[in-house]
């Protein structure tokens, strides 16, 4: 494996490791044509294991190998396996076995050889490069009884790099000797990682051989899900429940659960200990999706309901579950903006004390988002252990509505918010309570948008407008947009108002806010309907339901 691609902690050459611009300099010369995507070698014409070694079982399987003496003396720790095997997990391929070996030709040669007779895609990670330790190509060959012999099509690939054309050099050798049966992949790849946008892999009947550092890896294996690794249609169904019980309370409970629905349902049990928001996880899995709400709702339905923590993956996984949303595909141009927003919010709890900084929290979609997000925060810093709590600021306009004001109450009870309710202006009102409640405040959190009243021209932190109390406004969430925000919500599943739901897409009060017009229909009966907001596609009608403009909040 290259070394700056696996961080070996081994002396290299540094004019060989110079020769590689594209890791070093992101070499951005488009003049070698590559081939078309998805292109390979002229070995074979299929991008899918040959079908003599792909199994006829329902449920396809894998195994994964890592290779490298580094990962088992501890200098690198490995990340591949925490990416790979949810991967393959959602894809319905079922990961059987791991195994961490060294650098070994033989060891290599009899590993793969066992993992390709027991399962059906074997996956090896690392070893692969142009140095001496880099022999997983001839182990991979000789696991199936072959030599290997240079790739003219992976020497041509390569030369761009190595400024080796002909492939004379030893280490261009090594790095494009391939076991002589194997077929060469070009899936695309995004060229901020490569420059050429593409990236040979070597496979082997059942074998697929990546390198060992975590970057290619994951983008290699995600241009080639749905091509080389699919589950034909095979799906695991999940559920999951929240507990803040012990494993010894829900023994009997869970063990006549599993008697019930076993083996066609899975079970598993995990006590968490660093954990404030839940004790146990129990999590079910099953082929069938009718299986497995079946034992869900049984099992739930014999649980003592004190035990059941109904948002403790809302609340004690936000972090991880940001993060995993973050890394997904479903962010687009959000990703960045995202990030922002967190880093926004951590840098004000880093100049200010959580006591010294309030949430303005009216309870529509842009406050929830917040606070959610300010949780998440908190979790990070805190781990999964309850945080101090935190100040929140409801200013209360004339007529609000009832939805808004119960679930203002209920999200303050869900993040162990403190909550202080003034009426309104909101002028006056922080004017007061800066002098009373608030004396020791110097930041507010706000949910507001740029496409909000007067909140073009804000920046995320800065101080108020002459003529309100002196705070500096942070507003992580300043370059949302309306899709944004539901975005964010629907997909980390975060609790929002019900009015949202009925057509509403931006809040006022009760009279003058109605559902907007432009998510109105008629249904088969002849009634007016309202779709719900998240479904509102055009950014500048969000606030078409209000009547007149109600005064930001804040600053």
């Amino acid at each position: 494996m290259w070394k700056s691609w696996r961080t070996k902690l081994k002396s290299v050459s540094i004019s060989f490791l110079d020769s590689y611009k594209f890791i070093k300099e992101g070499y951005t010369d488009n003049s070698w044509n590559l081939p078309k995507r998805f292109t390979h070698s002229s070995m074979d014409h299929s991008l899918l294991p040959p079908s003599n070694v792909r199994g006829t079982c329902k449920m396809k399987t894998a195994g994964i190998i890592v290779i490298g003496d580094e990962i088992l003396k501890g200098q690198v720790a490995d990340q591949n396996i925490a990416f790979l095997a949810p991967r393959l997990h959602n894809l319905g391929i079922k990961l059987r076995k791991v195994s961490i070996i060294s650098d070994s030709v033989e060891e290599i040669a009899k590993e793969v050889a066992e993992f390709s007779s027991k399962y059906d895609t074997v996956i090896t990670t690392g070893g692969v490069g142009p140095t001496h330790d880099d022999v997983t190509y001839e182990g991979v060959a000789a696991a199936f009884g072959e030599n290997v012999v240079v790739s003219q099509d992976i020497v041509k690939f390569w030369s761009y790099f190595t400024q080796d054309p002909e492939g004379k050099n030893a280490s261009t050798i090594r790095l494009t000797s391939i076991p002589k049966s194997a077929v060469v992949l070009y899936p695309d790849v995004p060229k901020t990682s490569v420059t050429k946008g593409q990236f040979p892999v070597v496979t082997m009947k059942n074998v697929i051989i990546f390198p060992g550092v975590p970057k290619f890896l994951k983008i290699i294996f995600s241009a080639l899900e749905g091509t080389y690794f699919s589950s034909h249609g095979v799906v695991f169904f999940n559920k999951t429940i929240y507990l803040n019980a012990s494993e010894q309370q829900i023994t009997d409970v869970l063990n006549d659960a599993v008697q019930k629905y076993s083996p066609g349902v899975q079970f598993g049990s995990y006590p968490k200990y660093d954990n404030d928001y839940y004790r146990v996880l129990i999590t079910l899995e099953s082929e069938s999706m009718v299986d497995v709400n079946k034992a869900h709702d049984y099992l739930v339905s014999q649980l003592d309901e004190k035990w059941l923590a109904k948002d403790g993956d809302l609340l004690g996984n936000a972090y991880k579950n940001t993060i995993n949303f973050i890394n997904s595909k479903k962010l687009n141009g959000f990703g960045p903006i995202l990030e922002k927003s967190i880093q926004t919010i951590e840098k004000c709890f880093e100049e200010f004390n959580h006591n010294e900084v309030f949430i303005s929290f009216n309870g529509g979609k842009d406050c929830t988002a917040l606070l959610h997000l300010v949780h998440t925060v908190m979790i990070k810093k805190y781990g999964q252990k309850a945080y101090p709590s935190l100040t929140g600021v409801y200013f209360k306009p004339q007529y609000a509505f009832k939805e808004i004001e119960d679930f203002i109450h209920l999200s303050a009870c869900r993040y162990n918010i403190n909550l202080i309710t003034r009426d309104g202006p909101i002028r006056q009102s922080l004017k007061e309570l800066v002098k009373e409640e608030g004396r020791g405040w110097k930041a507010c959190l706000m949910g507001v948008r740029r496409n909000d009243p007067n909140c073009k021209n804000l920046n995320y932190m800065q101080e108020t407008d002459e003529g309100w109390p002196h705070l500096v406004r942070v507003s992580p969430i300043l370059d949302w947009t309306f899709q944004d925000v539901w975005t964010y919500l629907k997909e980390l599943h975060v609790p929002y108002c019900p009015l949202y739901d009925r057509g509403y897409t931006s809040l006022g009060n009760a009279r003058n806010t109605k559902p907007n017009p432009a998510l109105e229909y008629v249904d088969e009966d002849g009634r007016i309907c309202y779709k719900p907001a998240y479904m509102l596609r055009e950014e500048e009608m969000e606030r078409r339901g209000r009547m007149q403009e109600q005064e930001v909040t804040p600053l």
